[in-house]
């Protein structure tokens, strides 16, 4: 027993001090404004496409756009409240609302297309499959950063945290995406934005844990 004592003793002596997690509302605020900062400047690359202001006027996808974007930094709060031990996994469900409101922008959207252009407004166009590319070439290195900013999560949650980290750059990058590319039927929208965000998402669901293996901190 004194021996124990005295491993614990010396443990503690050498135990320095503990420096505590960052709030994740903090958190959040530098991730945003992180990919904020890597968006523009693909943005300013590309140039924002003719008739931007025209379709933002329009209250729908004004209301989609920023549905997209709310999403975004909603399911990145959600993931640097889910990665902490202790904390609800109810979090998970904080960016749903504004992910149901971004699909029924979409459906609307296509529901609008129908009346307006009919047969033609449900014709698969496979070039407009870049933008979906260019979401996952945006989203990739921006979900990368967010997964080493909660890298301990990968023995508390793994799975839900490397999806909602996955929603949240998928999100923000289809959103930026928008403003530079542009002129497809909100049919194509649906396929190839939200379906990106979608695959994203459900494949980093799936992968979790080999991919905070692979970052280095994942322990069964």
């Amino acid at each position: 027993m004194a021996d124990t004592g005295n491993l614990i003793d010396q443990l503690s002596a050498r135990a320095g001090p503990v420096r505590p997690l960052a709030s994740p509302a903090r958190r959040t605020l530098l991730w945003v404004a992180m990919a904020a900062v890597l968006i523009a400047g693909i943005v300013a690359v590309y140039g924002l496409r003719p008739g931007l202001a025209a379709d933002l006027a329009a209250p729908p996808a004004l209301i989609e756009w920023l549905a997209s974007i709310l999403t975004g930094v909603l399911a990145a709060y959600a993931v640097f409240q889910i990665s902490v031990p202790g904390r609800s996994p109810h979090w998970a469900w904080l960016p749903a609302p504004a992910l149901a409101l971004w699909l029924g922008g979409l459906g609307w959207g296509c529901l609008r297309d129908a009346a307006r252009m009919g047969s033609e407004a449900f014709v698969l166009k496979l070039a407009s499959s870049e933008c979906a590319v260019a979401i996952a070439m945006t989203s990739i290195p921006l979900g990368l950063v967010m997964l080493l900013m909660v890298r301990h999560a990968g023995v508390v949650r793994p799975g839900p945290t490397a999806m909602l980290a996955a929603l949240s750059a998928a999100a923000l990058s289809a959103a930026g995406v928008s403003l530079f590319h542009g002129g497809e039927s909100a049919l194509m929208v649906l396929l190839w934005h939200f379906g990106a965000v979608l695959a994203l998402s459900l494949l980093c669901l799936a992968f979790g844990r080999p991919l905070f293996s692979w970052i280095g901190h994942a322990r069964r």
